[in-house]
């Protein structure tokens, strides 16, 4: 399923997709000896959008068995973020996001994102 982290995500994979400028989802192969950084909700939020988060997904397209560590920093439920200050001034003076709360926003992404595509896949 395609979906957005929610502060970072640190991947070791071999199989992974980033939506694009365009809107379309395209390979994005690994480079040995590296790892994927995912940027999420709340960091784009934090430097005001100075950093995207990226809808991705994580995909199996062989028939061998496949390996993903993953490592997620997340804050903690009751946490709030808004765009720094610093940030602010670094990307036109004006701020682009209200402030967010972490666990609402993510109860609001897994209720939207992830329940709604799981039962869309139930359905076909």
């Amino acid at each position: 399923m395609k979906h957005i982290s929610g502060f970072v995500s640190l991947i070791i994979l071999n199989c992974f997709k980033v939506k694009n400028k365009s809107g379309d989802l395209i390979a994005a192969p690994p480079v040995k000896g590296t790892f994927i950084c995912n940027i999420g909700d709340m960091l784009k939020i934090l430097s005001n959008g100075h950093y995207e988060s990226i809808v991705h997904r994580v995909i199996n397209n062989t028939s061998k068995y496949r390996v993903c560590v993953a490592y997620f920093y997340e804050p903690k439920f009751d946490v709030s973020a808004e765009p720094l200050d610093v940030c602010v001034r670094n990307t036109d003076g004006m701020k682009k996001f209200e402030g967010a709360v972490y666990g609402k926003h993510m109860v609001n992404k897994v209720t939207n994102n992830f329940v709604m595509q799981s039962l869309n896949y139930l359905c076909i």
